[in-house]
């Protein structure tokens, strides 16, 4: 009988695997208004178990712990943040595989998911130790030593103290050159990885070049000069009022009536519902006027096919579900599957199926943009306004120590520069082909030509809010600490970061040895290949960082694909994601095929945006991932079963973050929770780490509290 047995890529093959699936299947899945009715914790305390529990783990780990979210009521997660997401999930927004193109959802819901999976691999994983050299001197010039000082920095951080001598020289100095060699070429690597990116989603994606005008129109709605006016107000509760009213307030006949002593009302627009409702509106707008041409149009389908057409996009999910099943089925259009009641003597020509699909696809994003308006500016109750305010509450002591410690009207002004220059370095000429098209370089330049005001506003957080100093500095620990390794686990080659699934590597084995002997040579097959991927994806992210870091001070630089790994997966997802067939009858196409490119290119106003011709270029050189689906289709309900089971206690409980934000979840859970707190922080005194937690908070229990409290 043969042995079956995990290597260390293999191992690190399959965690990637399970991680990347099940990272996009709960943002997917988050469309659903069930997902959201069993999340769990935050959304719903009384459930133990969440029907997405890598974005639950990341959530509690990261974001119920951060400095003054962590003080929220128990209530806002209940009430407004599930209340809009299942007002959001009801209005059953379009899929892109009706409207025939990658829409801008899918594209930020792809990205979104390509980060979770790699945050959520260091969570469960953790970051493989390695020695530590404190004094080694690197070359910022030098790509090679920039590309090993980032796995020195991550080092440190993780597992020293660089954390604390950042914090501490940067309250001494406002300049990135009197940090220490390893935090300037740690600095560096990132700045190159946030240019990548922004290159990536603004340039190379097909829909990149139609979210630019709605950036552009936000920004230019923004009253950026009434706020700096309103931040300058010496009084910290005046200045703090006068932002709420600027931001929130509400000009309405219920303003009016409330002077006389009338009930208050919800309707109405503040003025960032003004600046959603404007944005999406102008779309809209640009869509209807396509639609009326259509309509128009002497070859386009009878008036009844389009009234169809139409009204597909108000159907109850469970009748578009139907089409969909029909579709699959039978190989045909979203077009065909909607007219299947008509007459066969209501065919449509070539031409007029080509019409009805750009028609259904405008309807769909007309409806989208309409909803969305809804739920966020004119919902009752006005979910989204309370939850502003609600953070708002949250975090006025924040609010208040960076008023004192920070010009903050100098910070809007600081990010407004950086939005403008982003905007106009991002604008690509289509009628020119002579114009030359925005580097990667260039948003790198772009990013460290705007770095010396972030560095001037952290300084000024550290040295003068002390209070503030010490939150974050608290949070930055805690978050490293969720990233180590609890034991040692080997590398999956002596120059790779990849240690196998790290900590994660027993649960793993696990899953793998309850398969049969069958089964466990077919999930080696594909493990095998992906290693062979990875290791080709980490070769070429570390020959572009060379290429980018190498023509950084070359003026007329023009590298078009930029470093990271995430780029190739969430590349993957797009191209993955299906798409209506454009023949009457025929097969479902991708979003890596041409046709569903060249429709996405296609803005509100009908005009083609992007680099057509640099998007075909640079996928030419992207990788194709391997066929995994025996993986996925063997190995991913366990592992999603693994990751339901509870666990050891969240280190978020521990006391040096976890006591503000259990007082204030215990008043509302009752009194038993408060004697398990207890227990929960005197666990935390007699574990090994707890040594290495910080200062204790020395925040005390209410009276109530203590005298409720068991023994």
């Amino acid at each position: 009988m043969a042995s079956f047995q995990l290597t260390a890529s293999q191992s690190h093959a399959l965690f990637d695997i399970l991680t990347h699936h099940e990272a996009y299947a709960e943002i997917r899945a988050l469309r659903n208004p069930a997902t959201i009715a069993t999340f769990g914790a935050p959304l719903e305390p009384a459930n133990t178990t969440s029907s997405s529990p890598l974005i639950q783990t990341l959530l509690e780990r990261f974001l119920l712990v951060l400095p003054g979210l962590r003080d929220v009521s128990p209530d806002f997660w209940t009430r407004n943040v599930k209340g809009l997401a299942t007002a959001l999930d009801d209005t059953n927004l379009s899929e892109s595989y009706d409207k025939g193109s990658i829409g801008i959802r899918r594209t930020l819901s792809t990205a979104i998911a390509a980060m979770v999976e790699y945050v959520s691999r260091g969570t469960l994983g953790g970051y493989p130790k390695s020695s530590i050299n404190i004094d080694r001197q690197y070359d910022l010039d030098n790509s090679d030593d920039v590309i090993s000082a980032w796995d020195d920095f991550l080092q440190q951080i993780i597992y020293g103290d660089l954390l604390d001598r950042m914090f501490k020289k940067a309250a001494e100095t406002d300049k990135l050159s009197d940090h220490e060699p390893v935090v300037q070429a740690g600095v560096k690597y990132a700045l190159v990885i946030c240019g990548s990116f922004l290159h990536y989603i603004l340039i190379i994606s097909p829909r990149g070049q139609s979210m630019l005008p709605l950036l552009t129109k936000a920004h230019n709605m923004a009253p950026y000069f009434l706020i700096r006016q309103t931040l300058k107000v010496g009084n910290a509760a005046s200045m703090l009022s006068g932002m709420v009213k600027l931001i929130l307030a509400k000009l309405n006949m219920s303003t009016v009536t409330t002077w006389f002593g009338g009930q208050g009302s919800d309707s109405g627009m503040n003025l960032l519902q003004q600046i959603i409702s404007s944005v999406l509106s102008s779309d809209t707008n640009e869509l209807r006027k396509r639609a009326v041409a259509i309509e128009k149009e002497e070859k386009s389908p009878n008036k009844d096919v389009l009234e169809m057409l139409k009204a597909y996009g108000t159907k109850q999910p469970e009748e578009q579900g139907a089409d969909s099943c029909r579709q699959e089925m039978l190989p045909e259009s979203i077009v065909s599957a909607v007219l299947s009641e008509l007459p066969k003597s209501k065919d449509l020509s070539p031409m007029q199926h080509e019409l009805a699909l750009e028609y259904i696809a405008i309807q769909l994003a007309i409806r989208d943009r309409e909803q969305l308006i809804n739920v966020l500016c004119n919902h009752q109750p006005d979910l989204f306004t309370s939850s502003i305010r609600t953070l708002v509450s949250a975090y006025e002591p924040i609010i208040r120590a960076l008023h004192q410690a920070v010009d903050l009207s100098a910070g809007v002004s600081d990010a407004e520069a950086f939005l403008t220059d982003l905007i106009n370095i991002s604008r690509v000429d289509n009628k020119s082909g002579s114009s030359r098209n925005p580097s990667v370089e260039d948003y790198c330049r772009l990013l460290d030509k705007h770095q010396g005001s972030s560095h001037r506003f952290i300084h000024q957080v550290l040295k003068n809010g002390k209070d503030l100093s010490k939150w974050y500095r608290e949070y930055a620990e805690h978050a490293a600490k969720q990233y180590q390794q609890e034991t040692f686990h080997p590398r999956a080659d002596e120059h790779s970061t990849n240690a196998a699934a790290g900590d994660f590597t027993p649960q793993l084995e696990s899953l793998f040895g309850a398969l049969s002997d069958d089964d466990k040579s077919k999930v080696l097959k594909e493990a095998d290949k992906h290693a062979e991927y990875l290791s080709s994806l980490t070769e070429t992210s570390t020959t572009r960082m060379k290429t980018v870091i190498r023509q950084l001070c070359a003026p007329d630089s023009d590298t078009m694909l930029g470093p990271g790994m995430f780029l190739s997966r969430w590349q993957a997802l797009m191209d993955e994601a299906p798409i209506t067939p454009a023949e009457p009858e025929g097969p479902v196409r991708h979003g890596k095929d041409a046709s569903v490119k060249d429709a996405t290119r296609v803005d509100t106003d009908g005009s083609k945006k992007g680099t057509g011709g640099l998007q075909e270029k640079v996928e030419v050189s992207m990788v194709s991932p391997p066929d995994v689906s025996n993986c996925v289709c063997l190995l991913s309900p366990g592992f999603r079963d693994t990751l339901m089971r509870p666990g050891p206690v969240p280190s978020f409980w521990r006391i040096e973050l976890g006591e503000q934000f259990a007082r204030s979840v215990s008043k509302s859970l009752g009194n038993s929770l408060v004697h398990w707190r207890h227990r929960l922080l005197f666990a935390s005194h007699n574990s090994p780490r707890s040594s290495a937690a910080g200062p204790t908070s020395n925040i005390l229990l209410d009276s109530d509290d203590t005298q409720a409290m068991p023994g």
